[in-house]
């Protein structure tokens, strides 16, 4: 990593910490530089406002948790598609799990802003959603998932790992992050799988642990 991008990374690392114990209206410049151990000038170097790091910050993670999610494939077994469905929800909650500020600004800070961010925002769950519908419909087309509309279905199975990490962020205690897991996969396989393919899968544990 040049020194220019660790500098940067050190901006942006700085302002996570910062928006995330303080709300984006309440931080400042100022808070993110004296974390950083920048002078103000090498924060204008970067970036050219709050709002800039801030639009950057949320850009940066939406592309890091949809790297970590892979598309089914009809090529391959029932078993074979839901351990790699278990392996991108296991990566993304892990991911947000281990990181509880940024956890809190997916959730909470970046909700409501400002219609640009709502955008950007929305951009970033309508991706999801897409992509949820695609596996749904392949899921489908294969004879494993019943019939059942995927715009609904794909919203729900989004809301329902969105409502785990939002408890999570709240400080309820919930089960560790495979038992996490297993449950959201088991609601999934027993509610949209065809009966047969579902016993299968459960018969064969779900995937099992990573």
């Amino acid at each position: 990593m040049t020194r220019r991008r660790e500098r940067q990374q050190d901006l942006l690392s700085a302002a996570v910490e910062v928006f995330a114990r303080k709300g984006y209206h309440a931080s400042t410049i100022s808070d993110i530089i004296a974390i950083a151990g920048v002078a103000r000038g090498t924060f204008y170097l970067y970036f050219k406002s709050k709002r800039a790091i801030f639009s950057r910050l949320l850009a940066d993670l939406f592309a890091e948790l949809e790297g970590k999610v892979h598309r089914l494939d009809e090529r391959r077994s029932a078993q074979e598609n839901l351990d790699l469905l278990r392996a991108n929800i296991r990566e993304v909650m892990g991911y947000l799990l281990e990181r509880p500020a940024l956890l809190r600004i997916l959730l909470w800070e970046a909700v409501g802003l400002d219609s640009e961010f709502d955008s950007q925002l929305g951009a970033f769950y309508r991706r999801l959603t897409d992509l949820i519908q695609r596996s749904l419909r392949l899921g489908i087309a294969m004879g494993l998932l019943r019939k059942l509309e995927p715009g609904v279905v794909s919203l729900s199975v989004l809301g329902s790992i969105r409502e785990v990490l939002f408890r999570v962020s709240l400080g309820e205690r919930l089960p560790g992050l495979d038992a996490l897991v297993d449950e959201i996969l088991r609601f999934i396989v027993h509610g949209l799988f065809v009966p047969q393919v579902a016993a299968s899968l459960e018969s064969a544990g779900l995937g099992g642990a990573p």
